[in-house]
C-alpha cells in the first residue's frame, strides 16, 4: 500500500487511525494528523488546517520560479 493509497482509506474512513499509525510506524495521534494534514489531506471529521501568512510566505519563495541570470562581464 502507497502513502497515497493509506491517505485516501484513512479520509474515507475505510481504516482507523490505529492501523495507519502502525502502518506510518508512529505511536503519536498527533503526528499522524500532522502527516494527513502535510499531504494535503482531511482527518475524518476535522476541519481544514489553516496555513499562517508566514508558511504561505515561504512556500511563494520556494516554488516560485527563479528570475533569469543576467550575463554581466
Amino acid at each position: 500500500m502507497t502513502l497515497d493509497d493509506l491517505l485516501t482509506k484513512l479520509e474515507k474512513g475505510r481504516i482507523e487511525h490505529a492501523e495507519a499509525m502502525r502502518w506510518l510506524g508512529i505511536d503519536s495521534y498527533t503526528s499522524l494528523v500532522a502527516i494527513v494534514h502535510a499531504n494535503g489531506r482531511q482527518m475524518p471529521g476535522h476541519r481544514p488546517m489553516p496555513i499562517t501568512p508566514e508558511t504561505q510566505a515561504l512556500l511563494l519563495q520556494v516554488t516560485r520560479p527563479l528570475p533569469p541570470v543576467s550575463e554581466s562581464s
